[in-house]
């Protein structure tokens, strides 16, 4: 059930590990809502205050995403009200659901150390790219063009999400690399309740319906 708040209304039970979604205006993400068919472009990870804020942003949240902005790329941390207030698009905060909220808690380390290792690793579009388009992917011979196998030296947005959720407890056994925006917004994760923090209101389709047990393995990938 889609709900519209402002950031300020909702900012105190946004948690780790919650997901904030994007829905972006850019040529790539007029790109990516036609190959996926799906309003979401980009998501990001809410994670625990890694050190301490400055005066500007000392009331704010902190989220890791893998991304291109104001001439970095790669994978940082942003703080989730600056981008709000700055993203040309729609955004939604997906609050996880009280069970994964709970194994969250069970692997809190390890979810926070794994992230943290990731900081300032290359962006990945190509892999973007394969994930979204999946014509392939059960092709005997052509599947190479579109399935992506595992490869976490650097990242694109959903699959350093996808993979960070792994780590902590939230999700079994699956293919980041194959996980779109789209995908992870699907997975039933979530509370029945999602906000959308800027734009007009937008449901994303198919929100927590989809298992995500095994998502993107295919059998002898490789």
């Amino acid at each position: 059930m889609l709900t519209h708040k402002h950031y300020e209304e909702v900012k105190h039970l946004i948690a780790p590990g919650d997901i904030i979604a994007f829905g972006g205006t850019s040529l790539f993400s007029r790109w990516a809502k036609f190959t996926t068919r799906s309003v979401v472009t980009h998501t990001a990870l809410v994670v625990d205050t890694p050190d301490t804020p400055t005066n500007q942003h000392l009331n704010d949240l902190t989220m890791i995403e893998a991304t291109s902005i104001k001439g970095k790329k790669g994978v940082m941390y942003n703080y989730v009200g600056e981008r709000i207030r700055t993203y040309k698009g729609d955004i939604w905060w997906l609050p996880l659901h009280n069970d994964a909220k709970a194994s969250l808690e069970d692997n809190w380390i390890t979810f926070h150390e794994f992230l943290a290792d990731q900081l300032n690793k290359s962006y990945d579009i190509w892999q973007l790219f394969g994930a979204a388009i999946d014509t392939f992917d059960d092709h005997k011979w052509f599947k190479w063009l579109t399935y992506n196998r595992r490869k976490f030296n650097r990242w694109f947005c959903s699959e350093l999400v996808a993979e960070g959720l792994r780590h902590g407890g939230i999700l079994n056994e699956l293919n980041a690399s194959e996980t779109t925006p789209k995908d992870l917004c699907q997975f039933n994760i979530y509370d029945r309740r999602y906000v959308q923090l800027k734009g007009k209101p937008k449901a994303i389709h198919g929100f927590n319906t989809l298992n995500p047990d095994g998502w993107g393995n295919i059998e002898d990938a490789g």
